[in-house]
């Protein structure tokens, strides 16, 4: 009765428990427990409710409508009530509001039979709610410590882990028995990259996916004995996130052809490769990322959603197999949602996810009956796999860590170079050779400055949100950046020494490439579209200038054209074209057809670009493009670290780059309290 005494306002959940339990000491789940008995009896459904609603993190409020009895109405009620106590010895109190009849005499009755059942049940419906995991006090235990464990999932009897592992730059997988920490080579070393793993549920197969690194399009999943042996190829054509149905009669996995209509889907398929079905498909820009069939096999979470603009656009929805109804999970949104896992008993989901676009992963626990949201882990590493066993005692995860920093080196010897800092998120000039840089060395990412020797370091930028992609005006006025901080990445404006910040794009919002030598043009890159927009470095109108989708563009440093990598046929060649009339000037062929394609600047001369290519065994080299030969010249070997951004100074003497790697681990977790 105390949800209809209080129809219309919200009972926290602390109010709520106070006044149906009182002075007993009772776990939330109980209140959440209760709560389900209620809708069931009304025939209610906490997704779309017609009487008790729930407000996330908060309480629940009774929304149906609510009638307030006349006065005649209570005395014809108070004379019945007396008869009914004298004649049948019952009482039945009468409250000041009701609703229907029998709606409010159905809640009183489920009302008294969960109380009284919760005395009975309270503390095995504690520990049916929760996985033991969660209940055990923390515990982690390191396996790998190479730096080198992108993928690692565990047995559902927890009694083994595979994973892939990489040395010189060949991939390949192995088996570790957690007791004894022996370690077994199942799948040999090659030039493969891997997409994901699973394991069947009766611990017989493994199921992955992968391709060449020379391969274009997307991966393959294949089927192999835990015993090794020539895996078999099954389907073709997906993403790296898969996951089998309980009696490993079905696999569900991604295809992203990345069409404006068709950007991703959700597929289902037999274990064979046959029967495939298509579950879920999303327009432009909103991709499928991990998904898992749920315990019961009948449904399938999966996490979809963008994080391109650097908003929190990534949520959790579930499908319905056989009838294909889809459900948001949960309302809470992330940046992005890396892995999730079912917890055995359904009751919800344990997910890796972060809230910002350079925040921690954390493990974090959604309820599917209600969607609430929670951080389980607490300390400071960022967690990526997810994988439980069948009683949910042991998790495996990997963490992982980024390890970059800004070289300096001459222009005329690049593998000479010298750290000045830790850095991460665009390096450039200012026109008396100064150096701007993103760097996390203040613990979120904001904009820095320092002498081209590394003295005189000045942070610039201190906001909670992400500050990255300097760029400098010609006249060293102004420095643009992209920020997150009005919930998506927009270009803002600052003075030199960090004054003034101001936000000039409000819509398309993107990453700044170039400030006209008028002052009065700011040219920057759409984060969704890829394409080239202009806005006033005042702000104001947002226009698309070159409406062709590329990673890299580059503007030189007078104006007069635009460089981009260009697909003709089968290669993807190095294009100029003017900024003026957009129409061709030159056309080149890169350095390496087979190679990916890295970043793209021109130097500072105007005659010259400059980009990087990576080759399919991680290797990085410079290449030089003068706009007055034909062919480009390989300048430096810059090895196997990842490139996040390079420039050249106004001189051309210098040469400052962001490189390093990011660092994965196996871990074994057997308790997140």
């Amino acid at each position: 009765m105390t949800l209809i005494e209080n129809a219309g306002r919200l009972l926290v959940k602390e109010e709520l428990m106070q006044k149906i339990w009182q002075d007993s000491f009772v776990e939330e789940g109980n209140l959440t427990f209760n709560i389900k008995m209620l809708r069931k009896a009304l025939g209610d459904s906490a997704s779309e409710p017609i009487f008790i609603e729930t407000v996330q993190r908060r309480g629940y409020r009774f929304i149906a409508e609510v009638r307030e009895i006349s006065e005649a109405a209570k005395t014809e009620n108070n004379l019945t009530q007396k008869a009914s106590e004298t004649n049948k010895n019952t009482f039945l109190r009468t409250s000041r509001k009701s609703y229907l009849p029998i709606a409010a005499l159905v809640v009183l009755l489920i009302s008294s039979l969960a109380i009284a059942s919760w005395y009975v049940q309270s503390r095995r419906f504690g520990d049916e709610l929760n996985a033991p995991i969660l209940s055990s006090a923390f515990s982690s235990e390191k396996l790998t410590n190479t730096g080198k464990v992108i993928h690692a999932v565990l047995s559902s009897d927890g009694e083994f882990v595979a994973y892939t592992s990489e040395v010189n730059q060949k991939l390949s997988v192995w088996l570790r028995e957690l007791e004894t920490a022996n370690n077994i080579q199942i799948i040999p070393p090659s030039d493969s990259f891997y997409g994901g793993l699973a394991l069947s549920h009766d611990n017989k197969f493994l199921y992955f996916t992968r391709k060449s690194r020379d391969k274009e399009g997307q991966l393959d999943i294949y089927r192999v004995s835990i015993f090794g042996g020539v895996p078999t190829k099954i389907i073709n054509e997906t993403q790296g996130w898969i996951s089998l149905s309980p009696d490993d009669g079905q696999i569900s996995f991604v295809r992203c052809y990345y069409k404006d209509d068709d950007y991703c889907s959700l597929f289902s398929a037999d274990t064979d490769g046959n029967n495939e079905r298509k579950l879920v498909t999303n327009p432009q820009p909103i991709r499928i990322a991990d998904n898992q069939f749920s315990p019961d096999g009948k449904t399938i979470a999966f996490a979809a959603g963008q994080s391109e603009n650097g908003a929190n656009e990534f949520g959790l929805s579930e499908i319905d197999v056989e009838s294909g109804v889809q459900r948001e999970i949960t309302a809470r949104k992330f940046f992005d949602i890396k892995q999730l896992k079912w917890l055995p008993n359904q009751s919800g989901l344990l997910i890796t996810t972060r809230e910002n676009i350079d925040g921690v992963f954390r493990i974090w626990q959604v309820s599917a009956e209600n969607g609430e949201a929670q951080i389980i882990s607490k300390d400071a590493a960022s967690y990526l796999a997810l994988s439980l066993d069948k009683d949910a005692t042991k998790l495996i995860t990997t963490q992982f860590n980024g390890d970059f920093r800004l070289y300096l080196s001459p222009t005329d010897n690049p593998t000479d170079s010298k750290i000045l800092s830790e850095a991460s998120g665009g390096v450039t000039f200012t026109p008396d050779g100064k150096i701007v840089f993103a760097s996390l060395s203040a613990g979120n990412k904001d904009i820095w400055t320092m002498n081209i020797d590394g003295t005189d370091q000045r942070q610039l930028t201190n906001n909670a949100a992400s500050d990255f992609a300097p760029l400098v005006s010609p006249d060293g006025r102004f420095i643009f950046f992209t920020s997150n901080r009005s919930g998506s990445s927009q270009v803002w404006r600052m003075n030199s020494d960090g004054s003034n910040q101001t936000q000039i794009t409000q819509q398309e919002g993107g990453y700044p490439l170039f400030a006209s030598l008028d002052g009065k043009w700011l040219y920057y890159k759409s984060v969704l579209q890829n394409n080239l927009w202009k806005v006033s470095v005042d702000g104001g109108d947002e226009t698309l200038f070159f409406d062709k989708k590329h990673q890299s563009f580059a503007i030189s440093p007078d104006g007069s054209q635009i460089a981009f990598f260009d697909k003709q046929g089968e290669e993807k060649n190095l294009t100029v074209v003017s900024l003026e009339t957009k129409q061709t000037i030159k056309t080149f062929s890169r350095g390496d057809n087979q190679a990916n394609l890295g970043n793209l600047k021109w130097l500072a001369d105007g005659k010259t670009l400059a980009y990087i290519l990576v080759s399919d065994n991680s290797k990085h080299t410079l290449w030089m493009q003068l706009l007055g030969e034909e062919k480009p010249q390989q300048f430096a070997d810059l090895g196997n670290e990842e490139i996040m951004d390079f420039a050249t100074s106004p001189n051309n003497k210098d040469f400052a780059i962001i490189r390093g790697q990011w660092n994965h681990d196996a871990v074994l977790i057997k308790g997140l309290k």
